[in-house]
């Protein structure tokens, strides 16, 4: 197996209110040899996140990190236009945006999907700008089949086949109509599009969007579905090396065993040979190995990274500690941001 020296990730979380935890998490990350990455905000997740990822932008200094923000949807800075939140995060020395809202159960929520007249300037400014996007659009297919969904994530409430949610296709359907008015956008598509089962579909896609990369975030069904079919995947991997990047979807809960696991199991999957093997991070499941060539593993592992990304932006923290101050004083009265107030106060005073 190839060990990489230098790792650069993609897809990095910090949802959790602990400083001392983040830390943690960057410092095992390190180990690992992860010198760059991008921190995700999810402000669905935390009305704080925006902000809470420029601080750690502008705190950490042994891993080169890049922050990208998300949009207000579920609060109360939702009826802020979209292109406005993102001006605003970008003058704050925001380098991307994350997206969320494709997420199956997160559409359900919203009225319309990312192809509405209403994100047009906003995607329009991204797209004049060349400003790196990732999007989470759908979730395994068997998610919507209730003899296939694993427990766990049943119990988590990502069971979509109960008439109420779209359909897989339907979502991917709003997605192609997006990029179709806004070719030029710079995006990666999380977790492989989910596309692991559809080599045809994914092959299409690369050839009709030539500004769309995917990240290997896992998933145990990507692997597996890989195995399917692995020479027609090894030939997809090596034609599409420039378009692949590594990704872990870490985050504080998975510290230290899971981020190791989850690592090895990544760099696995992408150098071993194509026979079968016991996955790190899921045991119990085999696997292929793609068996791809030094050069391609080097450029997902590392280079891919930062022909998406480029140089970060230095955090303008004046404006962000502005804007925090701004964001206390709306929340400071209102019992369910109780803990987001005390967090922006804490990471003020560091």
């Amino acid at each position: 197996m190839i060990k990489m020296k230098k790792l650069a990730d993609i897809h990095v979380h910090i949802d959790s209110l602990s400083i001392d935890a983040v830390k943690g998490m960057f410092d095992f990350l390190k180990e690992l040899g992860v010198t760059d990455l991008t921190i995700l905000a999810l402000c669905k997740h935390g009305i704080f996140q925006n902000l809470a990822s420029l601080y750690w932008k502008n705190k950490y200094k042994d891993i080169n990190i890049s922050s990208f923000g998300s949009l207000h949807q579920n609060d109360i800075y939702s009826d802020i236009p979209y292109e406005k939140q993102v001006e605003t995060l970008l003058d704050m020395g925001m380098d991307g945006m994350k997206f969320l809202e494709m997420k199956p159960d997160f559409r359900k929520t919203l009225t319309e999907g990312v192809n509405s007249k209403k994100y047009d300037k906003m995607f329009s400014l991204l797209e004049e700008r060349n400003i790196p996007t990732l999007f989470h659009v759908n979730d395994p297919e068997e998610f919507w089949d209730l003899q296939k969904i694993p427990k766990n994530h049943l119990e988590r409430g990502w069971f979509y086949g109960d008439g109420t949610y779209l359909s897989k296709q339907e979502i991917y359907d709003e997605v192609f109509k997006m990029l179709d008015k806004h070719p030029k956008l710079n995006v990666v598509f999380a977790h492989f599009f989910f596309m692991s089962n559809n080599i045809d579909e994914a092959t299409r896609i690369m050839e009709k969007y030539p500004n769309v990369r995917f990240d290997l975030t896992p998933g145990t069904e990507m692997f597996k579905g890989f195995s399917k079919n692995i020479d027609a995947w090894h030939n997809f991997f090596e034609k599409y090396s420039n378009r692949i990047l590594y990704g872990t979807d870490s985050n504080v809960a998975k510290i230290p065993r899971i981020l190791d696991e989850i690592s090895r199991t990544v760099k696995m999957v992408l150098s071993n040979e194509k026979t079968w093997f016991n996955m790190p991070m899921w045991p119990r499941f085999e696997v292929k190995g793609l068996n791809l060539s030094d050069e391609t593993v080097e450029k997902i592992c590392y280079k891919n990274y930062h022909d998406f990304v480029g140089t970060p932006n230095k955090a303008d923290m004046n404006k962000v500690l502005e804007y925090a101050n701004k964001m206390i004083c709306d929340l400071k009265n209102d019992e369910k941001y109780v803990d987001a107030v005390k967090y922006l106060e804490s990471i003020m005073n560091k």
